[in-house]
Formats: structure tokens, C-alpha cells, sequence
């Protein structure tokens, strides 16, 4: 499943340099939430991820939001 997740300009660079995200990995279902968590906390970058189809749905956010436990491996922009 592609899900969007919010993250700062230095949080990129480092799931860049790095080559993973580490968990909890959160990610909203559609970018028209991603773009309102965007605009509510000031983090400016989206990034496009495949989570797996059995993700876990994170308790509140309007059901809209997803989360993985473990490692996701991030491959660049």
C-alpha cells in the first residue's frame, strides 16, 4: 500500500545518509491528511512509502494513519 509520511528536511537527510527509517514508522492513507499534518506542525517534507498491506492503523487520526513496528528501508527521493 503507498501511504505519505511527514517528516522535517533533517529527518530526510538522515533516513538518506542512513538508508532506513526507525519505528514506529508513521504515515497517513491519502496526502490530503499528510498536507494538513504538514501545515499543522511545520514539517515540510512528504515522502511517498510502501508500507505493507497488513499495516497496523494508528488509534485515532480519523482512521487515516498507519503504523509499522519495525525498520523500513528508504531507498532516496
Amino acid at each position: 500500500m503507498i501511504v505519505w509520511h511527514v517528516c522535517s528536511l533533517k529527518k530526510a537527510n538522515r533516513y538518506k545518509k542512513t538508508g532506513y527509517i526507525l519505528p514506529p514508522v508513521r504515515a497517513w492513507d491519502n496526502i490530503e491528511q499528510a498536507q494538513r499534518m504538514s501545515l499543522s506542525t511545520g514539517r515540510r517534507c512528504i515522502l511517498r512509502l510502501k508500507f505493507p498491506n497488513n499495516a497496523e492503523k494508528l488509534f485515532g487520526h480519523f482512521g487515516q494513519a498507519r503504523v509499522l513496528y519495525n525498520k523500513l528501508t528508504f531507498q532516496g527521493f
